[in-house]
């Protein structure tokens, strides 16, 4: 399937994009011959011809020092000549090769040595693997390699050339003014020889700005059209690129398609947890996913022949298997995780960043569900679970303190209605105004939850010490059930689930009693009514009995 479908994008693309292709490269042959010939300029006949007049006097002073050479006797005589003899040679083969480099238009003629055969070498073979991929990168580097070797070779023989110019200079000087013909006789041959040594130099300072002109004149030719232009490069590497992707995300989608169906139809239709060869099954299935979309890369780059990119793709993926390799025992946590083996396991509680969840499915993405929060569903990497535990969990363990309606108190003194909770904040109506808590800080509050089970109320009046005799009887028995007696016609009534009053202590001025109310939860909204309801009937009561309620105050006693 994979080849089919490679096979029929190369076809399309050689459909659309190969007639217009070989159109292009028909002009191209048609119109080189002519643009050559229009660009011989009489600067470069003019090059040509000087630095092939250099080459024939060099060859001649080359034959005059290989004569001098065999017809001297004397040793030191001989190992200077032989020295010169070497240098010239060198200068004659480098001359020739630029003439030669000028007249074929810059070719490179290392490209035509002869290639020798060596012994077997396994780095050799090792680094012949990549030399594709080189020789790829070579070609993309060559034009700024080139300019700079030039613009290097420019500044070697323009300061020989100083040199030399200063020379020939002071050498003309010395012969115009030597005082016996025979000094002005030495003079000339020094001079000679200076001159073609400055004029060798020149031409290949000539030689080179000739180059670097070349590099950087503009392309010559007609100008291509931009479709044409665009279809150029979308049929080269980015062809080739574009290609290799489109497979490789065809051969993911497929597999990741194939996945989904069997989950929606096998999975979740057994009803049931999935077993370890389940999880084990799907694991190697990502694995294999993960090979095959990989392998189907590299294969259409191998089939399409672009070596540069099969190469930068095989180094990435060297690299990629080397950080593997380092970050395995990681790995291996989170293979174990997947398998349900690890530390955190499907279906129990885990305290994820200081809140509780339920761990409802392990795969690559970890599901965290939290029932009491709204849009409680967190995507969680399995990486970021590794150092983390879960547990069993009783039915009857809260999730969270409160949901969503619920009434709460704070250690702050809010008191409100939870009107939304999410992982992030908490916000309660307070006082008809919304107050935002971020939910770890409203846990810091201890909330009390006056909803869920209902909540009571402690109430604390004194009366004066005259009431001593009866405070503990009749006084906190008639307070008991009148408090029962207001509380049942008024509308509180039905909230009610306990009330009685205790005597609590014998304070410095007062006798102190207690009312100890209970309510259900669905007086919650009615808190602070419910504690001012205590408070006037309290007072009623003491008014029509005529009982005390003292204030503090300062006794002195004197002796």
């Amino acid at each position: 399937m994979i080849n089919t479908a490679i096979r029929i994008i190369l076809f399309l693309f050689v459909a659309l994009a190969g007639p217009v292709l070989a159109h292009a490269q028909q002009n191209n042959d048609s119109t080189s011959q002519t643009a050559v010939a229009d660009d011989r300029s009489d600067e470069s006949w003019l090059h040509l011809e000087t630095l092939l007049n250099t080459i024939d006097a060099t060859r001649d002073q080359l034959t005059a020092l290989r004569t001098q050479l065999h017809a001297s006797e004397d040793a030191a005589e001989r190992e200077r000549l032989s020295i010169e003899v070497k240098q010239l040679a060198a200068d004659m083969q480098s001359l020739q090769t630029a003439w030669e480099m000028m007249a074929t238009g810059g070719a490179d003629l290392h490209l035509f040595g002869v290639k020798t055969e060596t012994a077997f070498n396994w780095r050799d073979e090792l680094q012949s693997v990549f030399e594709p991929i080189l020789l790829e990168l070579k070609k993309l580097t060559e034009r700024p390699r080139k300019i700079e070797r030039l613009r290097s070779d420019k500044g070697y023989y323009q300061q020989r050339l100083d040199v030399a110019e200063a020379a020939l200079a002071s050498v003309v000087d010395y012969r115009t003014n030597a005082p016996s013909q025979l000094l002005q006789d030495s003079f000339v041959a020094l001079e000679e020889r200076w001159r073609k040594r400055r004029d060798n130099l020149k031409n290949r300072l000539d030689l080179i700005n000739f180059e670097l002109q070349e590099m950087f004149a503009p392309a010559k030719g007609p100008q291509r059209d931009p479709v044409e232009a665009l279809q150029e490069l979308l049929s080269g590497r980015v062809l080739n690129l574009l290609i290799a992707a489109v497979v490789m995300g065809f051969v993911y989608l497929l597999l990741r398609f194939l996945s989904r169906v069997y989950n929606r139809f096998v999975m979740h239709k057994a009803q049931r947890r999935p077993t370890f060869m389940a999880r084990l099954g799907n694991l190697l299935f990502y694995l294999f996913t993960t090979l095959l979309v990989l392998f189907s890369g590299m294969l259409v780059l191998y089939l399409l022949g672009d070596w540069l990119l099969l190469g930068i793709f095989i180094i990435v993926l060297a690299g990629a298997a080397w950080a593997i390799q380092r970050s395995l025992p990681h790995y291996l946590m989170e293979a174990k995780l997947i398998l349900n083996l690890g530390s955190v396991r499907e279906g129990e509680r885990i305290i994820y960043r200081d809140l509780p969840w339920q761990v409802k499915a392990l795969s690559f993405y970890t599901t965290l569900v939290n029932p009491r929060f709204d849009g409680g569903v967190l995507r969680v990497p399995l990486r970021d679970l590794v150092d983390y535990s879960s547990r069993q969990y009783d039915a009857t363990e809260p999730w969270f303190p409160t949901q969503q309606g619920e009434y709460v108190l704070l250690d702050d003194g809010s008191y409100g209605q939870v009107v939304a909770q999410t992982p992030e904040n908490v916000q309660l109506k307070v006082l008809g105004a919304l107050k935002t808590y971020p939910t770890l800080s409203f846990l810091g509050q201890n909330p009390r939850n006056l909803s869920l089970q209902g909540f009571t109320l402690l109430l604390t009046f004194g009366l004066d010490y005259q009431h001593q005799e009866r405070i503990t009887t009749t006084i906190r028995e008639t307070l008991e059930q009148e408090l029962n007696e207001g509380l049942s016609h008024s509308d509180m009534g039905q909230y009610q689930k306990q009330l009685a009053v205790e005597f609590k202590e014998a304070a410095a001025s007062s006798l102190d009693l207690v009312v100890i109310a209970s309510f259900n939860g669905d007086a919650a909204d009615k808190y602070f009514a419910i504690q001012r309801l205590l408070q006037r009937l309290t007072v009623d009561s003491c008014n029509r009995h005529g009982w005390e309620i003292p204030f503090n105050q300062i006794t002195v006693h004197s002796a």
